[in-house]
């Protein structure tokens, strides 16, 4: 049987290899989807059209000899002139939609493909950079002109002489997995690249690529024609094609119909982009005639894998089909499209290429009113002011109190109202349009400018102000884009004015839906008008409530509320009544505005609330006015009884939950109430707080592994691997760079070098939380820096860019060691408390923009509190965060040792307890202290240092060392799971063969060495080698200390130190298992453990005995050359004995390995009981395990059902418990 099946692979195995010589010969005869000759401008020849990446700037076309450069074999041939540019330049490259199919194995990305371009330079260019093709939006060029003037992209090839025409060609294959690279038809170079697995290539192509773009300086030239292949085509068909020619890169007409263009455009899936599709977008798609011609009659085609109504026409060999889907794309939605067609010869092809939609809401057609209910034309506006001398919040919290009456001063004061009050009867202003100026001067797009209702107060001043506008917007069904302006200052100001929009029949209310806020676009260090934008689709035509909320801090104060017509940009007043097209609004629609929940706590949709947090809720009387009697509050689905006040036109309810569970981490609240027309208003929402209080690590990186994370995400180049921050970084330890060491030892660190003014400069950290504090974004958090500051470079070195947006928002300041942000915001409190250059600081910024809270601290020490924007504002973080980034350069050479994430704000003690920096890292609330994993096929850690040779780099324990897959070895995986694992070779006798491991403990346990700790190896032993196998020397002396026996899987040392307690409990030949080994000398204990099993206890020489260690131990050395081949997925050593109960939870072998965190024990429920009499006997109802007993002293036996149990009441006495 076994020799047939190996004849059936082999014979199998032939059959392919023949195929795929087949088919590699037709490559030959691949056709072209994409050629520019530039004889027309961006137009193709073939496949698309070219798109300016941003602008045209100073890219021209003409003949060559306009620009005084060669002709071509005599031949003057059309060209585009390209200039020298960077990533703020007007001209940064084009947008090549290159149409080819995706192939190697993936179904969207194209894995083998050709590029062609005929290019000539000038001296200019010579030695210089030159960019040629980038393959994403963000990363500098992948294939590029190095300063040797050869191509290539980590090596250059060949050589491009200055002042002459060639024809450089790249041909990418990720299949077999390398690039080769041509000049006038002559092979220069190769590269090796990983070949593709799981669309993971790092070459692989979306639907579009980027030609001389680049993310920093890139020089220019000239160019006369690209040709795109969407296979590696062989060297001989590059070879045919020759050198450059005025004609341009020879091609024949495609033999299949091609594509010309497509709507929405192709949007980049890898990494994701913002996009301007809108969901009413219409699907599009043009093809042309090849040899063969299109027939109409087969096109069809799909939206993720839905039929779509084709309509199709033909205009001599071009054809373009369109389909309008039935109802409104989703948001953020990722889309599919698919055609499919025949051709003239009756064979069938298919086109396909992905986008994604913008990001915008649904009104809802229920709170449209009709629309012909509207009067009084325009808006109702009001203000409230607090005096100049207070001290205020600046975020949206602050905006709502304020607009409520019920904002406090530091003593608990409520803040004076100093506005000029409304002279409406219901406490607004009419104003026809929303164009305000503090000043009624002319700012931003309009010229309607009028002063702000109430501004400038009763002293005579313009600032502290929040503005509250109401209005019913007129809509049509379709996509709208509405924009707000205001001002901000320049960035370090911190003054921004700040703005959110609402919508729902109530849209006072705090459960309204938002459909738009701040963002800040005007970037740069300016000041001025500040554009902000937001779509949504309306499904029903209707006078559509709105709410729009702003709030004012200092200096300028501006504000305008337009519509934006989508195709033609132009910008109108919203119920501008001199132009036909405005939207019109109306501030009333025959509807009586009902009372409102102005303020809910803890936020709808919150996490990690403390379980002291009460909740709180404020209603707040309007036209009609609450009934306090009426209000019914639902924790949970039960009814609670809330403490009920009200004062003024506010109706106060507090309920504090008890928690009395673990169980009850997730809470969902309803309130009921009514008003004094009778009219019943009920509002729900949901909260999870933290009943243990606990905050998790998120994100750790100690640069043992560059880039790689300890915990969490791997850091990543803003501007790519090619870019200036990969080239400005380097790795080492301490003593590479010439540094102060932290507490007189070594660490691994990286060095960020100054480059200047680079807004693309800076390091990509997805932080790993979620959305908190009752936000979008993150709002509770802290990051945990360990960092030395040279003090070279900029005066200001950018230590974090939190929103990735615009200006840095947390700098070093050179001159006195400052650390902040804005006008007085980098001053401590205490004036001792600064970071100095050349020393080793630990800074921490713990945040929580839910409460307005943002502290600073430096080695443990209070620095100061940073003024902040609060809830969502401009502290608050995306998915990512951007570190050392400013958008002016202003960064500074540094060295970082470690970097954490917690997904909520420490506290003083805890920021004290983090203390200053240490050569261990930042602290983590685990007991490990090294780490080993092997999946980077080297001895470094995931946490620790990286493990040595004992006799040195070129020592016979390298030569014995190999690293691979269990596959690669041949040996059995986990789970049927490969694994990435080290073999360590049997190599005889050799007292210095083995591994040094720096375990970073200090001593303990009473003694002067090591004497609580544990050590834990995922291993396996082939049985080869020596019949007693070390694991472990542990003081690093003479005999090993930790054996394997090979005879009966025996494991220990000494005279009876190997038999286990349980005979099954052994380590058997060519399995996986999990030894662990436990020590407290201090107590003489020292105890085995195999796959989460009990061994056996083992006689040690108690404290500062043979089983302590040094400040390293040594594996599987033996002095006398005891030693096996075993192979190594994990090992892990820990600062302390860890518990029986950790080591059954660490179990056996995983795939993944030995976990950084020993995982907790399942949290155990609170058991309960209770019981519910009827007529026909008693009803328990449980939580737990429910027992029963004829004695309340028991003895008690388990009864095996499930909650609820009925029980009749005509039998003997019986006691019923809970437990766990």
């Amino acid at each position: 049987m076994k020799k047939s099946i190996s004849n059936l692979i082999t014979y199998q195995t032939s059959v392919y290899i023949w195929i795929l010589l087949i088919i590699t010969a037709n490559t030959s005869k691949a056709e072209i989807t994409g050629q520019w000759n530039f004889t027309d401008g961006l137009t193709a020849k073939i496949g698309q059209d070219l798109e300016w990446n941003f602008d045209q700037g100073e890219a021209k076309f003409g003949k060559a000899s306009d620009f005084n450069v060669k002709d071509i074999n005599g031949t003057d041939p059309m060209v585009m002139s390209f200039p020298n540019s960077n990533p703020e330049s007007d001209f940064s490259g084009l947008d090549v939609y290159h149409s080819g199919e995706p192939n190697g194995g993936s179904d969207w990305l194209v894995n083998q493909y050709t590029i062609i371009a005929d290019l000539y330079y000038t001296v200019r260019s010579y030695n210089k950079i030159r960019s040629l093709v980038a393959l994403n939006d963000f990363e500098g060029a992948q294939f590029l002109i190095g300063p040797s003037n050869g191509i290539g992209s980590n090596s250059f090839s060949g050589k491009l002489r200055p002042n002459g025409w060639y024809r450089v060609a790249l041909t990418v294959d990720h299949v077999i997995g390398e690039i080769n690279y041509y000049i006038d038809g002559e092979h220069v170079g190769t590269e090796q690249i990983q070949q593709a697995q799981d669309d993971d290539g790092k070459y692989a192509m979306e639907d579009v690529f980027y030609l001389f773009k680049h993310s920093t300086d890139t020089f220019g030239g000239f160019i006369s024609s690209l040709q795109y292949r969407d296979e590696a085509v062989p060297g001989s068909i590059i070879e045919e094609l020759g050198r450059a020619s005025a004609e341009g890169i020879p091609s024949k007409p495609p033999v299949k119909p091609y594509l010309v263009s497509v709507s929405p455009k192709p949007t980049p899936f890898r990494r994701p982009v913002p996009t301007d599709i809108l969901p009413s977008t219409l699907i599009k798609c043009s093809l042309k005639d090849g040899q063969d011609t299109l027939k109409d009659n087969s096109i069809k085609m799909w939206l993720n894998n839905k039929a779509l109504n084709v309509t199709t026409e033909r205009a001599n060999d071009l054809v373009t089909m369109s389909a309008q889907p039935e109802s409104l794309l989703e948001p953020l939605a990722n889309y599919e499209v698919l055609i499919k067609f025949d051709d003239s010869t009756g064979m069938n092809h298919s086109k396909k290429w992905r986008f994604t939609v913008t990001d915008f809401q649904k009104l809802a057609a229920s709170t449209a009113l009709p629309i012909d209910t509207g009067s009084n034309p325009g808006f109702l506006v009001r203000s409230i002011q607090s005096p100049m001398e207070t001290p205020i919040q600046h975020d949206f919290k602050r905006a709502v109190y304020q607009l409520e009456g019920l904002l406090t001063d530091a003593e608990g004061n409520i803040v004076e109202n100093v506005a000029i009050p409304s002279e409406g009867d219901n406490g607004f202003d009419l104003y026809e349009v929303v164009d305000f100026q503090k000043d009624g001067s002319i700012f931003g797009h309009f010229d309607f400018d009028d002063f702000f209702p109430g501004i400038p107060g009763t002293e005579e001043q313009d600032t502290n102000f929040s503005t509250e506008i109401l209005t019913y917007l007129a809509l049509q069904p379709g996509t709208h884009r509405l924009g707000v302006t205001t001002h901000v200052g320049k960035p370090d100001q911190n003054d921004e004015d700040k703005f959110k929009v609402f919508t729902s029949l109530s849209p006072r209310d705090r459960f309204a839906q938002e459909v738009g806020d701040f963002e800040l676009t005007l970037l740069g260090y300016r000041e001025g008008a500040n554009d902000c934008t937001f779509d949504f689709t309306v499904e029903k035509e209707g006078l559509y409530p709105f709410r729009i909320i702003y709030w004012n801090k200092s200096g300028n104060a501006a504000l305008e509320f337009y519509s934006i017509d989508i195709n033609t940009e132009e910008k109108i007043l919203i119920n501008d009544t001199e132009n036909e097209k405005a939207i019109k609004s109306f501030a009333q629609a025959g509807k009586i505005r009902l009372p409102y929940v102005a303020i809910a706590s803890p936020a709808p949709n919150s996490s990690g609330n403390s379980k002291e947090t009460p909740i709180s809720i404020i209603l707040a009387d309007d036209e009609t006015e609450v009934s306090p009697d009426s209000v019914k509050l639902y924790v949970n689905n039960r009814r609670s009884k809330p403490i009920i006040s009200k004062v003024g036109k506010h109706t106060f309810i507090e309920f504090k939950p008890e928690h009395k569970s673990l169980s009850e981490l997730d809470y969902d609240v309803k309130i009921k109430f009514s008003d004094s027309k009778g009219n019943s208003i009920q509002r729900e929402w949901s909260f999870s707080v933290d009943a243990r209080d606990e905050i998790e690590i998120t994100g750790y990186w100690n640069f043992n592994s560059k880039l790689k994370a300890t915990i969490g995400n791997n850091l990543k180049y803003l501007d790519g691997e090619k870019g200036a921050t990969a080239s400005a970084t380097e790795f080492g330890l301490n003593t590479d760079f010439g540094i102060p060491d932290i507490n007189g030892k070594n660490t691994s660190v990286m060095k960020v070098n100054h480059i200047g003014s680079n807004a693309n400069f800076g390091y990509l950290m997805n932080h790993g939380i979620a959305p908190n504090g009752g936000g979008k974004k993150v709002n509770q958090y802290s990051i945990v820096f360990d960092v030395l500051f040279t003090g070279g470079g900029n005066g200001w070195a950018s230590l974090l860019n939190m929103d990735g947006v615009g200006d840095g928002d947390v700098f070093w300041r050179r001159n006195d060691g400052g650390l902040g942000q804005g006008g007085n915001g980098y001053e401590p409190n205490n004036p001792e408390v600064t970071v100095n250059k050349g020393e080793w600081h630990r800074i921490v910024l713990a945040v929580d923009l839910a409460q307005g809270l943002y502290e600073k601290y430096v080695d443990g020490i209070y620095h100061s509190s940073q003024e902040n924007s609060g809830l969502d504002g401009r502290q608050s973080m995306r998915p990512s965060s951007w570190l050392f980034n400013d958008n002016d350069g202003e960064n500074g050479e540094l060295y970082i040792a470690a970097i954490q994430v917690r997904n909520g704000k420490v506290s003083q003690d805890e920021a004290r307890a983090l203390g200053a920096p240490s050569s261990l890292g930042i602290p983590m609330p685990t007991p490990v202290r090294g780490l080993w994993s092997f999946e980077e096929k080297d001895l470094s850690a995931i946490l620790g240092e990286t493990i040595t040779y004992v006799d040195g780099p070129k020592g016979t324990t390298s030569g014995a060392t190999d690293f691979g897959t269990t596959e690669s070895f041949g040996i059995e995986g986990i789970e049927g799971q490969t694994l990435n694992v080290m073999k360590v070779g049997h190599v005889g006798s050799n007292p210095n063969f083995g591994y040094i491991v720096h375990h970073n403990i200090e001593p303990n346990g009473g003694g002067k060495r090591v004497n609580q700790y544990s050590l834990a190896y995922d291993i396996y032993f082939s049985g080869k080698g020596n019949g007693w196998a070390s694991i472990a020397n542990l003081d690093n002396n003479g005999d090993g200390d930790v054996f394997w026996r090979k005879t009966d899987g025996g494991l220990g040392q000494g005279g009876g130190g190997y038999e286990p307690e349980d005979p099954e409990v052994k380590v058997t030949t060519e399995q996986w298992h999990r030894i662990i080994l436990t020590f407290d000398l201090s107590s003489g204990s020292y105890t085995k453990y195999l796959n989460g099993k009990y061994h056996s206890k083992q006689a040690n020489g108690g404290l500062d005995g043979r089983q302590s260690m040094g400040d390293s131990v040594w594996l599987f050395n033996d002095n006398d050359g005891e030693n096996g081949e075993l192979f190594v997925h994990s090992i892990a050593v820990y600062n302390r004995e860890i518990s029986p109960e950790e080591v059954a939870i660490l179990g056996a072998v995983k795939p993944t390995g030995l976990p950084l965190f020993i995982p907790k024990s399942q949290d155990k429920v609170e058991p309960s009981i209770s019981l519910e009499k009827s007529a026909d006997g008693l009803t328990i109802n449980f939580i737990g395990s429910l027992q029963s007993s004829p004695d309340v002293n028991g003895p008690w036996k388990d009864v095996n059902v499930e909650s609820p149990i009925k029980i009749p009441t005509d039998k003997i006495r019986q006691f019923y418990r809970s437990s766990n």
